[in-house]
């Protein structure tokens, strides 16, 4: 197993013991972050184990300045139950996809090339997603 981020311990070892949070894990780029969530603390600049979030709902808070991608795509590949992104600065959020790409879809699932895909949440969830 790679390095587990900070905060990430805890549910690594729930869930060795079969449990798994109810809520929503916040996976936060931009350093400290005020919410009642248990909060994941990741550099986006180091590679981490994320297997420990396979079927959690999980939300990425970043900024437009941080390279965000590589750990979106990192936690997608686990299969996470729900992924969005919080660009906090602009108060903007999206639902994230890892799909195949569409040119591989006739080959074998083993030789397909895998994309990040989002869909823009409408200002009413922005601002749901600020205010809750």
């Amino acid at each position: 197993m790679g390095v587990i981020a900070p905060g990430a311990q805890p549910i690594l070892d729930a869930r060795g013991k079969g449990y798994k949070p109810a809520e929503m894990i916040l996976v936060s780029l931009i350093g400290r972050i005020n919410e009642p969530n248990h909060t994941v603390y990741a550099n986006s600049q180091k590679d981490y184990d994320w297997k420990w979030a396979r079927g959690l709902q999980i939300c990425v808070y970043t900024s437009p300045n941080l390279n965000w991608r590589a750990i979106a795509r990192s936690i997608a590949s686990e299969r996470p139950s729900y992924l969005a992104i919080w660009d906090a600065d602009n108060r903007q959020g999206a639902q994230v996809y890892l799909l195949p790409n569409s040119a591989d879809i006739d080959k074998p699932q083993s030789q397909w090339r895998w994309n990040l895909d989002f869909l823009p949440w409408l200002a009413a969830q922005n601002q749901e997603f600020a205010w809750s």
